[in-house]
């Protein structure tokens, strides 16, 4: 009997994270201990669990590195039942995402559940357009009855039908691809509006790969940016600029 679970995730903006703690509620309300775990603030697992629940968002059709790297090395090699769940602004799951998937097998975990979970659009400054606030509102309300059923077919064992023979080669090239593209992403395209920043420093302090330094209203970025964009979504006066433009950003606490 499953007692004891950890949901571990990596969020940008925000939905992810929002996911982890429905998963927590919907297995509580079950009776089921769960901790949840941020690997941007954990160094590694403090205790043994009886499941795993995975998820973060699709940056290029995969897990951010930064992610499965931190499972990598912190999930023991041990047969214990888990689930993966991918957020993105699309409403299907592609069988192609199956490389955390994958990896977990290697060390022996159980996946029965591997699937995708449909959030508000967080990537529409430059190709794609942002979700209206009805848009958003809709979205967030369906994902909680999402989970709810994933959390059920998980306790009743009712698997994912996963292609493990599917192969990921060629996505990671295009997910390594991208992240040599990110690298200057954010140097290229944000700088500061002084006139509305309050030199704060969430952007610096929550930065994933400490690309960020502020120093009095005056914002320098490095080479280590991997497209999270949760700089320019969390800063909370909107003070970080696009291409030298107002940004509007997407902040989920407004809508929950």
């Amino acid at each position: 009997m499953l007692k004891n679970g950890a949901v571990i995730f990596f969020s940008g903006t925000g939905n992810s994270k929002y996911i982890a703690k429905i998963f927590k509620e919907e297995f509580e309300k079950l009776n089921v201990n769960m901790d949840i775990i941020n690997i941007e603030k954990e160094t590694g697992l403090k205790k043994e669990y009886d499941f795993y629940v995975f998820g973060g968002p699709i940056h290029a059709e995969m897990l951010p590195r930064i992610f499965t790297d931190w499972v990598s090395k912190n999930i023991p090699n041990e047969h214990k039942k888990c689930i993966v769940y991918h957020t993105l602004a699309g409403d299907k799951h592609s069988e192609g995402r199956v490389y955390l998937a994958k990896l977990l097998k290697k060390k022996g975990l159980d996946v029965v559940i591997n699937t995708s979970i449909q959030m508000p659009n967080n990537y529409y400054h430059k190709f794609f357009k942002r979700d209206t606030d009805e848009q958003i509102k809709k979205v967030l309300s369906l994902a909680p009855n999402k989970v709810k059923v994933i959390v059920t077919d998980f306790l009743n064992e009712k698997r994912s039908d996963i292609n493990y023979k599917k192969l990921t080669v060629g996505t990671k090239l295009v997910y390594d691809s991208f992240l040599i593209y990110a690298k200057k992403y954010a140097k290229r395209n944000f700088s500061v509006d002084k006139s509305k920043c309050i030199n704060c420093k969430i952007c610096e302090h929550e930065c994933p790969t400490k690309n960020i330094v502020m120093d009095e209203k005056n914002i320098e970025f490095y080479n280590k940016c991997i497209g999270c964009e949760k700089c320019i979504h969390r800063c909370p006066t909107n003070a970080i600029l696009f291409k030298d433009e107002p940004f509007t950003p997407y902040k989920i606490e407004d809508y929950i």
